[in-house]
Parts: C-alpha cells; structure tokens; sequence
C-alpha cells in the first residue's frame, strides 16, 4: 500500500525553481528575456557575451534608459514589471515582455548581477540582493553567472557547450532579423562574431545575419497591407534553396512565433517553385494592431493567437504567389530579349547539315529517336467536340502560325523541343497544355451547363454548410451553381461550360478546408486544367505538339497555373559552354 503522504505548501526556495523552470530551460532562454528587456528599454545598441555556451556567463548590456534604485529593488520579485499595469493591457501588448517572470527566473537559478544608471536618478549595482551605488553609463548591464549550479536537476539536462552556444546564437540572430534599426554585437568567449549596424530594411539585415552564399541580387523584399496590419518579406529566389524549413521565419509585433498557418501561407506562396521537398528563404515580418492577437499562451512567447488567423493567411500566401509569379516571368522574359547568335553548329569553318531555322516542318529523324513506344492525342480544348478536336489536329498548321520557330520533335516523352530565334527550347508539354487549358475556362468563366443530374453535397457539420454559404458567390460567378436544400444539404445544378472533372473530385474540392475560399476557384479551374491536358509519357503528333507550342508562346505568363515555368532556355553559347565546346 503507498505510504500517505499528506498535502504540504512548498518552501518559497523551491516554489520559485520549479516557476523559474517554466520560463529558463536553457542559457538561450536567458538571451531572449534580456535582450527583450534591452529592446523595451528602447536601447539603440545591444551587446551579448556568453561564456562556455552561456553556462558559465551571460552577460547583455545595453543603452536604453537604465532603471532607478526603487526599480532595482523590485525588479527581481515575482510578477513585478513596467509593461502592464492591469488585466486589460494584456489584450493590446505593445512590449515584447510583460510578464513580469524574466528576472526573478534568473535569479533563482544563477547569481545575478544587474548595472544600471538612468538620467538624473544615478548609477546603481544589485549584487546578491543588495544594492549599492556604482559607475555605468546611461542603461543596463546583467551579468548571469553559474546557470543552474543550484538547481541540478536542471543542469544535467544541459547540452555541451558548443550545442547551448548554436542556440544563444540563434536567439540572437531572431532579435536582430526583427529589429534591423538597433545595432547588435554577439560575442563568444571574448571573440566577437556578429557586429551588425543599423539596416535601413529587412532586406539589409536578413543578408547580413543569415550570410547566405548565393549572390545578394537573389534576394528580395516584398510589403503587403491587410485591415490593421501590414507586412514585409524577405524571399530568395527560386535559386536559393534549402533542403529543410529551418529558413522559413515568422515574426509578429517583432517576436519569432511557431505558426503553422503562416508557415503554410509562406509555402503555398511559393508552391511549384521549389520542387522535390526543397524549401525557400523566406523571413516574414508582420506588424498587427495588437488587440488582435494574443501572446499570453505559451511561457516562451512561442505561440500567438489571432482574432482572423485566415485573412493574415490569404494575405500572405497572395502577396508571396505574386511576387514568384512576376520573378518567373520576368526571368523568362529577359532571357528571351537577350541576342542570340545563328543556332547553326561551325565545324572546321564548314557547316554540315545546316537546320532551315525558318520552316515549320519537324524533323522526321529526330521524332523517330525521341518519341516513346506508346501513343496518345489530345484535343487543346478541354470540352472540345470530339469531331472538332480531330479535324483541328489533322488540318495543317497556317505557315503564318509557326514561321518563327521549327518544333524538333519530342524529347523523353515529356518534352518538345524547338528552335526558335536561334534559342533552344525544352518546353514542359503537360505544363505548358495545362495553362493553355486554365486560361481557356479563366476566358469562358461566366458560360455554364446544366446538369443532367445534379450533383449533391452532404455536409459533415456545421464547418462545411458555413464554407459553403461563404463559398456560393463566388462559385455562381466562376459558372458553379450551387444551392442549400431544405434538408441541409447542396446541390450543384451547373458547371462551366469546359469545366472537366468527376463528382467526387469537385466536391472534396470545394469542401477542402486546406484551399482558402478566396483562392478556391482558381484552384478548381488549375486542378481541372491539370487533369485534361496531356500527360507525361503521351506521344503527341506534330499537328498537335505544334498547336501547343504556338498557344504556349503567345501565353502572356509563360507559367503553368501553380507558378512552374513553361520551358528552358539556352542559346547556343550556353549550350556549346555545357558540353565544353568552344
């Protein structure tokens, strides 16, 4: 039988280790609550030292406006703080602490050292609890020493040093990115590492802390504006990748939050993109009217609730989308405007089989080296008369059409390959026919068809009836007509008039909770775009290949409907440098 033991109130001692314990971890818990004491202060310059990975000394100094000796006195109790000063100043946080935890944590798990000197109240010391007049300039110094001697159970739990160091420096380096007009020095063990001034923007700062190694001019910052918030962020380009999420950064108010949904927004943005589970650099910094979000969850501030988490997510994923759309195109645009020399190969000052860079007609050969062993046609248009589609793939090609470029024939199944302008292209079949698709019901959005029996939707709760009575607008315009029966549920009546898809598929759709409605039914047209154009693998005939190519160049935006470029490009310098031929 377990031995009684009856209900006791704890020692104060062990009572302030164990809060202490919810607030300081780690020495890179300590970083965070100092330096977010520093930027309150509002100090312009900031300086972090930290000793055998801030076990044996943390120190930060900084020249904000310092603290009177009533402040000292106080500041090391429970829950006594400058930030708020009752319940309802939680609910509009301007500060990054307000708690009131910070110090008196500390000082219950180390020996604690404060300097401080404020404008005409003088320079005071607090050392062990006393307190006695000193000599520092105008802001605050706090010495942390010997974290966790008295609290083993604490320590044995600490990394080695180099490991607590990397996370002291992460610290640093997510206060730096968030306040790019303060100047911050970090030391270790004596040696400086990061002495960054003040930047002028994001931008600045992003490149000075992160010090990636590709170029600065593949870096950029975007803004966007929302209802009482706005935002900026700083993006690498598609060439700029890594392998995992740990370049993906989201601040609010100027703390680093762990938020899935703006982490989600930030990759749906950049979806198609960054391909085979690479992931961008991509830091995102918002500023929102601090009654709409809460900060008061976690003990690390790590976590943060909003008043409309979906209009923060559609905002950023729509300013992101853009800004790699625009970078596609304008990279595809300005390749296209660079001169090329004549595509003709010299061999010892002759030419041997010249290519006739001005007819249309493929080359019989090369078709037969490159198509596949299967075959599969395609009409252009999804919806298209069967009748139709067959006459328009065996009527010619107008020599007007396809004067400008000679399609080459088609490569590993998946690519056409054409000259045009003395430039070689590698055009995404699949790609390019799916956005030929998508713009061709973008166009005839507003045309429907009837059902010749409608579909019907059976919500699974209260969440999907509100989605579609969000929804049901939007869709009506977009040619979906839908509309809520007396028993609960929904009925499609209509669809767009090229709309091509299955039940199924357009009812888990629409009632997905991972597509935001304001972006649904450009999603519906890209997924029903993507699943009538042809696929990998089908052998197309030339009539066919040739009409695509044509529509692809006349494309305003040269992406497929998720963003991906249509094709590559390379002159015949760039491919004679490939295979080292000069």
């Amino acid at each position: 039988m377990m031995e009684y033991k009856p209900v006791r109130q704890l020692p104060p001692s062990v009572a302030r280790k164990i809060a202490a314990g919810e607030v300081i971890d780690r020495p890179s818990a300590v970083v965070r609550e100092l330096m977010d004491n520093a930027i309150d202060a509002g100090a312009t310059r900031i300086h972090v030292e930290i000793a055998n990975g801030g076990i044996d000394l943390i120190r930060v100094t900084d020249n904000g406006s310092g603290m009177t000796a009533e402040d000292l006195a106080l500041c090391t109790r429970t829950h006594t703080t400058s930030k708020i000063s009752e319940e309802t100043d939680l609910l509009r946080l301007s500060t990054l602490g307000f708690r009131g935890e910070a110090l008196s944590s500390i000082d219950a798990v180390s020996r604690l050292e404060i300097r401080t000197s404020r404008e005409n109240s003088g320079s005071w010391i607090l050392d062990l609890g006393n307190i006695r007049a000193g000599n520092h300039p105008i802001g605050t110094s706090v010495s942390v020493e010997g974290l966790f001697e008295n609290f083993p159970a604490r320590k044995q739990f600490l990394k080695r040093s180099s490991a607590e160091s990397s996370q002291c420096r992460q610290i640093f380096i997510e206060k730096a990115l968030a306040w790019p007009g303060l100047e911050f020095k970090f030391s270790v063990d004596g040696e400086t590492r990061f002495l960054l001034p003040p930047a002028a923007t994001y931008l600045e700062r992003t490149l000075a802390a992160l010090e990636p190694k590709e170029p600065d001019t593949l870096f950029s910052q975007i803004h966007g504006v929302g209802d009482r918030f706005t935002f900026s962020a700083v993006l690498g380009s598609p060439d700029v990748v890594r392998a995992d999420r740990r370049f993906e950064m989201i601040f609010i108010n100027g703390r680093r939050i762990m938020e899935y949904s703006l982490l989600q927004a930030l990759e749906y943005g950049c979806e198609g993109h960054f391909p085979n589970g690479s992931h961008p650099v991509a830091c995102l910094f918002i500023d929102i009217d601090p009654s709409l979000v809460d900060f008061n969850i976690h003990p690390a501030k790590r976590e943060a609730r909003f008043r409309d988490p979906g209009a923060l997510h559609h905002s950023v994923s729509s300013v992101v989308k853009d800004y790699y759309r625009r970078y596609a195109v304008r990279e595809l645009k300005r390749e296209e405007a660079e001169p090329a020399q004549d595509f003709i190969f010299p061999s010892d000052g002759t030419r041997e089989h010249p290519l006739q860079s001005r007819s249309s007609e493929p080359l019989s050969k090369q078709e037969a080296f490159f198509a596949p062993k299967t075959y599969a046609e395609y009409a252009l248009s999804a919806g298209t008369h069967p009748h139709q589609a067959a006459a328009e793939r065996e009527s010619p090609i107008p020599e007007s059409e396809a004067q400008d470029f000679r399609y080459l024939g088609q490569v590993l199944g998946t690519f056409l390959a054409v000259e045009k302008r003395n430039i070689f292209y590698l055009i995404d079949q699949h790609a390019a026919h799916e956005r030929i698709l998508y713009q061709e019901l973008m166009e005839t959005r507003h045309e429907s068809q009837n059902l010749l029996i409608p579909y019907r939707i059976e919500p699974a709760g209260e969440t999907d009836t509100e989605r579609l009575r969000r929804i049901q607008r939007d869709l009506a315009d977009a040619g979906f007509d839908i509309e809520e029966e007396s028993d609960g549920a929904w009925q499609v009546a209509s669809v767009p008039s090229r709309w091509v898809g299955k039940r199924t598929d357009l009812i888990g759709e629409i009632l997905d909770p991972a597509v935001e409605p304001e972006s649904l039914v450009t999603h519906l047209y890209a997924t029903a775009a993507c699943r009538a154009a042809c696929k990998d693998g089908d052998v197309l005939d030339s009539g066919t290949a040739m009409r695509i190519i044509r529509q692809a160049f006349e494309l305003e935006e040269p992406l497929c409907p998720h963003g991906r470029p249509l094709w590559i490009m390379m002159d015949r310098e760039e491919l004679f440098r490939k295979i080292r031929r000069t």
